[in-house]
């Protein structure tokens, strides 16, 4: 998923940032939530590393 968001991101030009994949993946998250009713382990896993946690 975070590579997906990387290249999304250098194949419209723009920048990449730990931040700014973690704010994607946190989008992502949500629609998980919402669609099965929890958080996906591996998505929070990866949001926390972004964000140095």
């Amino acid at each position: 998923m975070v590579g997906e968001c990387c290249l999304m991101f250098a194949q419209n030009g723009q920048e990449i940032s730990r931040e700014r994949v973690a704010l994607w993946l946190g989008r992502v998250q949500e629609e998980a939530v919402d669609a099965v009713g929890e958080p996906n382990d591996a998505l929070q896993l990866a949001i926390e590393r972004l964000k140095g946690r």
